[in-house]
């Protein structure tokens, strides 16, 4: 049998599936076909990505917007961005962040409980979200790729990127044991997502199958740690 491998994950498939995205992570699996329309949106993408300044980046991919409403690569482009754009420089706010969202299955003592009903909310229910939702061809494929995306990304800025789980001292530090040592964190956060009453049946298993992939995209395939500590709590995703 034939085989095709995802371009996000490296996991394969049969050929004869038919999917345009790959089940595991939700990437795309065949390119889209160029337009001239399609190229101004990727144009205009770049232009985007190579701007510092989150103010500047969201104004030109609004206004991108505005010209092709129909574009899912903008309207994501967007929904990934979140609330950048209004940072304050004076002070540190990690929530315009979009995956600091899953902050609260990771530290959730730190996060007042109304807060944390509001950004369990934001994570299924947000305008930017809808508009790729009703874009999308595959509603259930986007979900699952847009999760990734956010476990893969609060992976690498808040358990990579922190000196409390990666224990770093004056800022050094081994990556190679970043899956041992991020292996503890992840469980606990994928447990909660499982056990998280406030979210139907099929978020649960969205969300916690993201996690799962992201981390085993970051490390590489390296997940005996993260298995061991899913065992330990009585974890399962089967």
């Amino acid at each position: 049998m034939s085989e095709l491998q995802c371009p996000q994950c490296g996991r394969k498939l049969a050929v004869d599936s038919g999917a345009a995205f790959c089940p595991f992570c939700g990437g795309a699996l065949k390119p889209a076909q160029q337009t001239p329309e399609h190229k101004e949106v990727a144009e205009l993408i770049a232009q985007a990505d190579a701007m510092a300044d989150p103010v500047k980046k969201h104004r030109l991919l609004a206004e991108g917007q505005a010209r092709y409403p129909d574009s899912l690569a903008l309207a994501e482009e967007l929904l990934y961005l979140g609330r950048l754009h209004e940072r304050n420089a004076k002070s540190l706010d990690f929530s315009v962040i979009k995956c600091y969202l899953l902050m609260i299955y990771l530290e959730p003592d730190t996060i007042e409980p109304d807060k944390i009903a509001k950004m369990r909310a934001e994570l299924f229910d947000h305008p930017d979200l809808n508009r790729c939702l009703e874009l999308s061809e595959d509603r259930r494929a986007f979900l699952n790729r847009y999760l990734t995306k956010l476990s893969s990304q609060f992976i690498e800025l808040f358990l990579r990127g922190s000196s409390k789980y990666m224990r770093r001292y004056f800022g050094l530090g081994l990556d190679s044991r970043a899956p041992k040592l991020l292996a503890a964190p992840a469980a606990r956060m994928i447990a909660r997502m499982l056990s998280d009453g406030a979210l139907d049946g099929t978020q649960r298993s969205l969300l916690a199958h993201a996690m799962y992939a992201a981390f085993t995209t970051q490390m590489n395939g390296d997940t005996q740690w993260l298995l061991q500590y899913m065992k330990e709590l009585g974890v399962s995703l089967d």
